[in-house]
């Protein structure tokens, strides 16, 4: 029995390696089309260096290829909440699931992220990682059935330390930037700056809050727009590429996805003033939407953030008084937590991406926001 246990949990560990792999793949074929179609400098969080007509035209024809695409049938990506409650089924479940490979959702994901759309690769990752993996334990069951009959606690752990190292060997996790390393961790001095530090991590967090709802709203009233007036799927790419064509010529770092423009940021690198800061801000979440509801879908996490850290840094900016680390933190956490109506996740990831700086404003935020989310979803199931 020890050994049909021991077996189980390599099989878990091997596939979820397998799966790690080529996850780390796909981020580096992400990465190679990224420098191809933009250049260098994008990878790095800057603007773009190529020539002026083809960073219009990019996005553009990305937008006529997403169409298309649509258009003769192809699969939207699901959006990363929707895969991750297929996840939370059960084994019986899942098994009975229509998660076959599929390469429109590949193609669709990697077209939406190279051809400027501010969007993040956690969608298009997570569900080839989900549809990947559970194929794979198909396999597998299919040449060992009793493998699968052995129900052990070490089995997810397994399949899980598997993807991280799968993931880690190609690389995968450099796509997501340091964040906050490398940015010195500031403490309060004492306990009456500890306290207004909680204060204004309080009103950023009301802010975040704020915004989250704001995001939710516009994406509600891009679709009903699109019902409203029959606009065809072709068109709303179209729609949504012409509007990043010209952002692109006004604000080149609202589009992308964020995670490499987080650290020069943070770091003071990007040399943007308060005002261009709040307006990057406010364009990456406004951008996000209309891509998610014009049919370029991908994740949203690294866009808010990134949207949320620039109004931070454009407020610290532009006021002087509120401590930088403490505006990022809330207001990264807030925003995220409003939107998913939960505060685990978005302080965990507001944690990994600044490397725990701020952590009880991140905290305060996080719970501001979920409350602002739970009373915007109460308000919007009312009749």
């Amino acid at each position: 029995m020890q050994a049909r246990v021991l077996v189980s949990v390599f099989a878990n560990f091997l596939t979820g390696a397998i799966t790690g792999l080529l996850g780390g793949l796909v981020m580096a074929l992400l990465d190679y089309l990224s420098q191809l179609a933009w250049g260098q400098q994008v990878l790095r969080g800057f603007p773009s260096q190529a020539p002026v007509v083809w960073q219009f035209l990019l996005p553009l024809i990305t937008g006529l290829a997403i169409g298309l695409l649509r258009r003769a049938g192809a699969q939207p990506l699901p959006e990363l909440h929707v895969t991750l409650a297929q996840l939370r089924q059960t084994n019986e479940q899942q098994q009975s699931l229509d998660l076959s490979f599929r390469g429109s959702h590949l193609l669709l994901g990697l077209l939406a992220l190279v051809g400027g759309g501010s969007l993040g690769p956690e969608a298009m990752l997570s569900r080839m990682l989900a549809e990947i993996n559970l194929n794979l334990k198909r396999v597998q069951q299919s040449i060992s059935p009793k493998i699968n009959l052995i129900k052990s606690r070490w089995s997810w752990l397994a399949a899980l330390l598997g993807g991280i190292a799968g993931f880690a060997l190609t690389q995968g996790f450099n796509r997501f930037g340091g964040g906050e390393q490398g940015v010195a961790f500031i403490w309060p001095q004492s306990p009456s700056q500890a306290g207004l530090n909680l204060l204004w991590a309080l009103v950023l967090g009301l802010l975040g809050g704020c915004l989250g709802l704001l995001f939710l709203g516009l994406r509600q009233q891009l679709s009903k727009q699109w019902q409203r007036f029959s606009v065809s799927t072709l068109n709303q790419a179209l729609f949504a590429g012409l509007v990043l064509a010209l952002v692109n010529i006004w604000q080149p770092l609202a589009l992308f996805s964020g995670e490499q423009q987080l650290s020069p940021l943070l770091q003071g690198a990007l040399m943007q003033g308060p005002g261009a800061l709040l307006l990057l801000g406010l364009l990456k979440i406004g951008l996000c939407a209309l891509c998610l509801e014009s049919g370029w879908v991908g994740g949203l996490f690294f866009p808010l953030i990134i949207g949320a850290a620039a109004i931070a840094s454009g407020l610290h900016q532009a006021l002087g008084i509120i401590p930088n680390e403490v505006a990022v933190s809330a207001l990264v956490a807030s925003i995220q937590a409003a939107i998913l109506a939960q505060p685990l996740v978005p302080l965990f990831v507001t944690l990994a991406v600044l490397k725990g700086h701020a952590l009880p404003a991140a905290l305060l935020g996080s719970l501001v926001g979920w409350q602002l989310g739970k009373q915007g979803k109460k308000t919007t199931a009312q009749p």
